[in-house]
């Protein structure tokens, strides 16, 4: 027997696939590579890049940062924020002596008026007390706003805090002397000592804002703005 594979019959011939025509506008060359970034544009003979502005010349702009703040206005914020402090332990002080503030209170409504009942004495003294403190919350809060706006160098709140401070600190005086006790030295009184400390901070801290060094830097400032 032959080993031989048996031939195709003749007249047959396998069918080859057929080939796909090639676009040579958007094939590229075989030389390029695929991907490549392209060549650089030669200079442009006569135009030459400008030059850089010099320090002082022509063009050249200066970019100013804001001043630093001067002692004075340090000084004058770091006041104030030991007042606002002072002021919160004057208000904590008086909530927690509230009821020994009442019975004094009270006992000086029936004193001057023997007709007033005891409960009716008791109830207007504590509104009373808190009144004052409420009225001690609130100015807080607005110089602690004012203090902010100062720090951040914006003159008229410098002038509001200058103002009030002095006005709080005047109605601070009046409220530590309705508050005194008679019966206790100042250096024992808590709620006197507070008070008395947070209207000399802001006493001062307004008079080291008022001051000239401080004044310029904020006039410094808004011209910049």
């Amino acid at each position: 027997m032959s080993s031989a594979a048996p031939r195709e019959p003749e007249g047959r011939a396998t069918p080859r696939a057929p080939t796909e025509p090639v676009d040579h506008a958007t094939t590229p060359p075989t030389d390029e590579v695929v991907g490549s970034a392209p060549p650089p544009r030669p200079p442009v003979p006569g135009l030459a890049p400008p030059p850089r502005p010099e320090v002082g010349g022509v063009g050249f702009v200066a970019t100013s940062a804001p001043p630093a703040m001067p002692g004075a206005v340090s000084t004058g914020i770091s006041l104030w924020v030991g007042s606002l402090a002072a002021g919160l332990l004057a208000a904590g002080s008086i909530v927690r002596s509230q009821p020994a503030l009442r019975d004094r209170f009270a006992a000086e409504v029936l004193e001057r008026d023997p007709t007033t009942t005891l409960g009716t004495a008791q109830d207007a003294a504590s509104v009373l007390v808190w009144v004052l403190v409420g009225g001690l919350v609130l100015v807080w809060l607005v110089h602690l706003v004012l203090v902010i706006r100062t720090a951040g160098g914006h003159g008229g709140a410098r002038w509001a805090l200058v103002l009030l401070g002095l006005l709080g600190a005047a109605t601070v005086l009046l409220v530590q002397d309705v508050l005194a006790d008679p019966d206790v030295s100042l250096v024992h009184d808590l709620n006197r000592v507070a008070l008395l400390a947070q209207a000399v901070l802001a006493l001062l801290g307004s008079v080291v804002l008022a001051a000239p060094p401080a004044g310029r830097w904020f006039t410094e400032l808004r011209r910049r703005r």
